[in-house]
């Protein structure tokens, strides 16, 4: 049976690592993120699993069996001044739920793999589901040149962990996994409101991120006449209302620019560059809205006489996950009592890259309060117990 008070335990262990009251900031492919990992190894190595770091730092935990495994995880890093659970509480409930099924001495035909992925939020380098992107083989070409504001790249920081610095080195072959599991808070109200603690996700929207630069020209800002200027704020002013006015026609679409960056910086100057992140997303036709944005960028651009580039950092297109494993969870959910409503995530998860890769894939949502990315966002110890139990539920009708 699960604990739950080992669950909470934990949960707060773990938030303490870069963590100050309710807020987290553990950075993927960090010094946090490892001291992350290694609690997480302490709690599984005393279990008999054989404990390994693949080379882009995703951590697996393997007990048992042979053959085809059932990989079950999430990950540990978090936004800036985000929560203590998002992704995180998808780790912890994985290891309960193994946990329990160790001490019920529960005889298993399949390997059970808990997994840890490295850097799913991509908060640090831009490059969003990066460990699983590279187990899966689907990160983007050159990614390990990508650097971070302090000029760091993704090899650098891998080699600063012990790693050799190529992330391609860790792709796995998909046909070695069963199925894949996760758990994962909601991140959004659609639980709370009726009064469930558990969903199934049916599909995972579709996500786009980039970066786009704006390069105009950068002149004095008494001397130089409106209509002689190449403002490179104003243009990415104008796209950043196109991107919500596009994604607010689209249905199930959502557009974000949530990063912006002006040079050179000074109060008299005319803008010359601008630098601004896109995150768009859409659960049905997301080639269309990333089409009709990249088109808008462009368009602006030409009108105002300035250059426009764009920087393709990852590209996953809408995921449906597996009927068969929805059939399972849904099993699983029961058993617990619950009648767990299928749901769309509008976030964007790991388990996008071993479906999109072949591998039966499966979701459960744990109702959460609060908002997500942010030091309010917060699940009760019961929900996650249910969840858990849930999960390892699910977890001996496959691996039995």
């Amino acid at each position: 049976m699960i604990d739950p008070g080992r669950l909470e335990r934990r949960t707060a262990e773990l938030a303490r690592i870069a963590g100050r009251g309710t807020s987290v900031s553990r950075l993927g492919l960090s010094a946090d993120e490892q001291q992350a990992r290694d609690l997480v190894v302490g709690w599984l190595a005393v279990r008999g699993a054989e404990v390994r770091r693949d080379p882009a730092a995703n951590l697996f935990a393997r007990f048992a069996g042979t053959g085809e495994a059932i990989l079950v995880g999430s990950h540990l890093d978090s936004v800036p001044e985000g929560g203590r659970f998002d992704g995180a509480l998808g780790v912890l409930c994985a290891v309960e739920a193994v946990e329990s099924l160790i001490e019920a001495r529960l005889k298993v035909r399949r390997p059970i793999e808990v997994v840890a992925w490295a850097d799913e939020e991509g908060a640090r380098f831009g490059v969003g589901l990066f460990g699983s992107a590279a187990a899966f083989g689907r990160l983007p070409p050159g990614v390990a040149d990508r650097r971070d504001r302090d000029g760091v790249s993704i090899a650098d920081a891998l080699r600063a962990l012990g790693e050799q610095g190529d992330p391609t080195a860790a792709r796995r072959d998909p046909k070695d996994l069963a199925a894949y599991l996760e758990l994962h808070i909601e991140q959004g109200p659609r639980l709370e409101k009726a009064g469930v603690p558990l969903g199934i996700v049916s599909d995972i929207v579709g996500i786009y991120h980039a970066r786009v630069a704006i390069r105009g020209r950068a002149d004095h800002a008494g001397a130089t006449v409106m209509t002689a200027r190449a403002d490179a704020l104003a243009a990415a002013s104008e796209i950043v209302l196109a991107v919500e006015r596009i994604a607010r026609g689209r249905p199930d679409s959502v557009g974000t620019v949530g990063e912006i960056a002006v040079r050179p910086g000074a109060k008299n100057v005319v803008p010359g560059e601008c630098i601004f992140s896109l995150d768009l997303r859409a659960a049905r036709d997301h080639d269309g809205l990333v089409r009709d944005v990249l088109d808008a960028v462009t368009g602006i651009a030409s009108a105002r006489g300035v250059d426009a580039s764009v920087d393709d950092l990852a590209r996953v297109p809408v995921t449906p996950l597996d009927t068969k494993i929805r059939d399972v969870l849904q099993r699983a959910t029961r058993s617990v009592g619950v009648e767990a409503p299928l749901l769309v995530s509008g976030a964007g998860h790991d388990a996008q890259n071993p479906a999109l890769s072949g591998v039966p894939t499966g979701m459960i949502f744990v109702r959460s309060t609060g908002g997500s990315h942010t030091p309010r966002e917060f699940a009760s110890t019961d929900d996650a117990a249910l969840g858990a139990q849930a999960l390892a539920n699910a977890i001996k009708e496959l691996a039995t």
